[in-house]
């Protein structure tokens, strides 16, 4: 009975055995199709980013495209690029600077060690990774205008070679050298020997010989780097919301044969893919276009230097056929897997500015501005082809009665021929200069209220503060207003992209840290030893705007300062807590070594110290001197600040200044040129009414001509007709003369 439950068990294990895992080959071919259908290239991300590219850039294509039409004008409104510069500036001062990002211990015994951690991976990432402010203002400005900014950190294990040189050395002294490992004898050359009496009692003869020897010192060192990656070239799952959990994230980089067989890739794997181009290089294309440093693929004359498309992937895979995913580091290039091993985590970091709710990526200033820009630019080409148009009129012209040579290529004291007046006639344009650019300030306004970048919180500008009688606390809560959207940009970027950076900095410093370092940092040199750490502290994150909250943090600080004043007579106040106020206030000031100006109160001696109330009468004249230090630093910042705020003051009321005056003589120079214009066509209507007025008097000069010989004609008819009757009439009229006189 036993041996039959025994085989029924056994049968019901074997039914219930987990499947055989997948091949390499079933394993390639998931990755690519999880690639195929991942964001990233050839979808609605891709073709957005090249309009993103256009929009930024300012080029005449996509929405952008002028009409086909000749002769209007191609200007493009650089909105996007505007918006992005300008606000560039403060996020990069914002997280340039130390304590965005900070460790916070879970216990006492972390206290220092979440300061270290602290300190060296902002060292790692600024210091150490030499291009660490390039990669940071990549990352943030491919998020601003591209949705996303992607960086991987990653160890890079290279080795370190360098030659040392020992001269006059003895045969036992080169052996005791070359015993360490990595030590290896370049060359070795015998110079000359020691004598008998320099030999020690006993030594062979070969002992005395001597030696100069050239050592080749090799050792490995491991490197935290950290660098951009284009968004072209990562590939990750659409159903990821966030990071932390992605199922699939894959980087696919183009790498050279060489490359490659320096890393023990097999030589005919690698041939068989070389040439194989990444789908995306269009983009790339696309990326290095506008300055013409596209990549040709111009290697044919060197083999080593020819490209193979490698995908890094990340997958979440049941590749052991256990029926439980695991997550896995496969490193590919085309159906051939060179690296297969499960990992923990992923070494991408990403950054989006705008979080759209459930979603990985959220929106850029791309989608804040784009219609704007489009408004911008036909706005723009609409009142330069009005200049156009009014500057150099159109005329229209009688057919076959205007001289069109003449007409055409005119020139000064030149001449038209025309066959009559009639036949041609300047149309004139009305100018809508001014209307369009009141319809621009508009949709300027509009710009500066969905991104919060206005001409007063990116650069104090003279016309922007003479635009409104708001006053001075009007123009401060106008700016903190605009800060405000700023600084929710600035936090979505640190709590995302900063804070999981700043994870994989300290994940990689535990795990590939294998000696304790000593670094130097604001002068001192401090000794760290990442071993000792924990994998995972909580993060804080710190985000400030611009100068703004500067003297916002000075004022703080000044208000605590004279709190502590009051408080130190209380006992409440110690000198550690003063002093810890000074450099703060050092600090704000923008003092990298607030240390150089203050120094720790020395440790109390309890056995020979003066009485209780003496040492709390020294604490407190202790405690006024901190304070005057601290008045006084605080004065000298104030002055500084205010001297800095009046040349500041001056220069805009000099600027302001000038813009006026250069205003008032652009108006005098349009009002002179707009009165000859109006003279001009004065004097053109005047000399057409003169000839008109002298046809008018020709017309009428020749009916009068006419009408006279007519009535000279008639009067000779009359004349004629009247002498017959001559004789009768003369009679009658001396009778009736004669009647009168009766």
């Amino acid at each position: 009975m036993a041996d039959d439950y025994d085989a029924i068990t056994e049968e019901d294990e074997e039914s219930h055995a987990p499947e055989p895992g997948m091949t390499d080959e079933e394993l390639a071919a998931l990755i690519d199709r999880e690639s195929a259908v991942a964001i990233g290239i050839n979808d609605q991300f891709a073709s957005d980013r090249e309009e993103m590219r256009y929009f930024y850039m300012g080029e005449a294509r996509g929405k952008l495209s002028p009409p086909d039409a000749e002769g209007h004008s191609q200007i493009v409104s650089k909105t996007l690029m505007d918006t992005v510069e300008w606000i560039m500036p403060s996020l990069m001062k914002m997280f340039s600077q130390e304590g965005v990002v900070v460790f916070e211990p879970e216990s006492r015994e972390d206290e220092k060690d979440t300061q270290d951690a602290s300190t060296y991976c902002n060292y790692l990432f600024f210091k150490e990774n030499e291009e660490g402010f390039t990669t940071l203002h990549d990352a943030i400005k491919s998020c601003l205008i591209f949705r996303m900014g992607v960086t991987k950190t990653w160890c890079e294990k290279a080795w370190d070679e360098r030659q040392e040189i020992y001269r006059s050395v003895s045969s036992a002294e080169i052996e005791a050298l070359s015993q360490d490992e990595g030590v290896e004898i370049a060359s070795i050359e015998e110079v000359g020997q020691l004598s008998p009496e320099q030999l020690p009692e006993g030594a062979p003869p070969e002992a005395a010989i001597l030696y100069d020897v050239t050592l080749k010192l090799r050792e490995q060192k491991n490197k935290i780097k950290v660098d951009g990656v284009p968004p072209e070239e990562i590939r990750i799952a659409r159903d990821t919301r966030t990071l932390a959990d992605v199922r699939y994230i894959a980087h696919v980089v183009e790498r050279t044969r060489s490359d490659l067989l320096s890393e023990g890739w097999p030589e005919d794997e690698v041939d068989t893919y070389c040439g194989d181009q990444e789908a995306g290089q269009w983009e790339k294309n696309e990326r290095h276009e506008y300055d013409g440093s596209e990549d040709y693929d111009d290697n044919e004359g060197d083999e080593s230097q020819r490209k193979i498309t490698v995908t890094e992937a990340y997958i979440k895979v049941d590749f052991d056929g256990d029926g439980i995913a695991e997550y896995r580091r496969v490193v590919k290039a085309g159906r051939y897997i060179h690296s297969n091993e499960v990992t923990d985590d992923h070494p991408f970091s990403l950054a989006t500015p705008i979080l759209m709710p459930y979603k990985l990526i959220g929106l850029s200033f791309y989608d804040l501005v784009e219609d704007l820009q489009r408004i911008h630019t036909v706005l723009t080409r609409q009142m330069m082809d009005n200049a156009y148009l009014v500057n150099m009129p159109q005329t229209t012209v009688v057919n076959g009665q205007v001289n069109l040579d003449d007409l055409l290529n005119p020139r000064p004291g030149g001449y038209r021929r025309v066959n009559s007046l009639e036949a041609l006639r300047v149309d004139t344009t009305p100018f809508i200069g001014p209307q369009v650019l009141t319809l621009l300030d508009h949709f300027g306004q509009v710009r500066d209220t969905r991104t919060g970048v206005t001409e007063m919180n990116s650069s104090l500008n003279a016309d922007s503060l003479a635009k409104g009688n708001i006053g001075s606390e009007g123009i401060s809560e106008l700016i903190s207003q605009g800060a405000q959207r700023i600084e929710l940009v600035a936090r979505v970027i640190a709590e995302t992209f900063m804070r999981r950076q700043w994870r994989l900095l300290l994940k990689m410093a535990k795990q590939y840290t294998d000696r304790e370092r000593e670094i130097k940092v604001n002068g001192e040199w401090l000794q760290i030893d990442p071993r000792q750490w924990k994998n995972q502290y909580r993060m804080s994150v710190s985000v400030g705007v611009g100068n703004q909250g500067e003297a916002k943090k000075m004022m703080g600080l000044q208000l605590i300062a004279s709190t502590q004043e009051k408080a130190f007579e209380l006992g409440i106040v110690t000198p550690e807590n003063a002093m810890n106020l000074a450099l703060d206030i050092a600090r704000a000031a923008g003092e990298k070594q607030p240390e150089r100006y203050f120094s720790p109160a020395p440790p109390p001696q309890p056995d020979q110290g003066p009485p209780p109330e003496v040492q709390i009468e020294q604490m407190r004249q202790q405690g006024r001197l901190q304070e005057i230090q601290v008045k006084a630093q605080t004065d000298i910042q104030v002055a500084r600040m205010t001297q800095e705020a009046q040349a500041q003051q001056a220069m805009q009321e000099t600027q302001l200044e000038a813009q006026r005056n250069e205003l008032d003589r652009q108006a005098q120079a349009d009002q002179a040129a707009l009165k000859l214009k109006y003279d001009a066509q004065l004097a053109q209507l005047k000399l057409q009414y003169e000839d008109e007025d002298r046809q008018r008097e020709r017309d009428f000069l020749r009916w009068k001509a006419e009408l006279e010989a007519s009535v000279k004609i008639e009067t000779a008819n009359i004349s004629s007709k009247a002498k017959i009757d001559n004789a009768a009439t003369d009679t009658a009229t001396a009778e009736i003369a004669q009647e009168v006189q009766q």
